[in-house]
């Protein structure tokens, strides 16, 4: 369940083209796809309207044909996950700012998805979907995000975006 910690001195476009590797990787089904994007306060809206605006210029289809970037899910059962979750985020509170329905083609699509309007800590933002659902949060500083990255019970990666090395340090841990 890994997530990206973006302080408010970060490159915003540098952040953008990160994400969009790491989200991207395997269409949400790898152990190390980014999942939680966690955004300090000062940028968030920023960030968020960047992102929406990617997600809607996206291309899917064959990902062996060029300018597509985005590919099926690999099965039927990672479809109906991935509704399954579409269902907790609403029932749980969240917003879909982008996305959240399967796509009607051949093949096993769904859009990819982001949402907002949840707490850290919610049931469904600490699961382990293994689809392409973005969860989006909001923190006041990095301390509090150094926080929400690891109380998750997995989680293999996990990356800072800053311009200070004292946060960079913070975030490394004691050493």
């Amino acid at each position: 369940n890994n997530a990206m910690l973006v302080d408010n001195s970060a490159d915003i476009n540098c952040v953008i083209s990160s994400f969009v590797d790491g989200f991207f990787q395997a269409n949400g089904q790898s152990c190390t796809s980014t999942r939680r994007l966690i955004l300090h306060c000062d940028i968030y809206n920023e960030v968020l309207d960047k992102l929406i605006k990617y997600f809607q210029q996206i291309k899917f289809g064959d990902p062996l044909e060029d300018g597509v970037l985005y590919g099926p899910l690999h099965n039927k059962t990672a479809v109906e996950n991935f509704e399954k979750a579409i269902d907790e985020v609403k029932s749980q509170g969240g917003t879909i700012e982008y996305g959240g329905k399967s796509i009607d083609c051949p093949g096993y699509y769904v859009e990819p998805t982001i949402v907002t309007g949840l707490s850290h800590d919610a049931d469904i933002v600490q699961k382990e979907t293994f689809a392409p659902i973005l969860y989006v949060l909001k923190c006041s500083n990095v301390e509090e995000g150094i926080k929400w990255n690891n109380e998750v019970d997995q989680g293999l990666s996990s990356a800072i975006f800053t311009q200070s090395l004292d946060k960079m340090f913070q975030w490394m841990g004691p050493g």
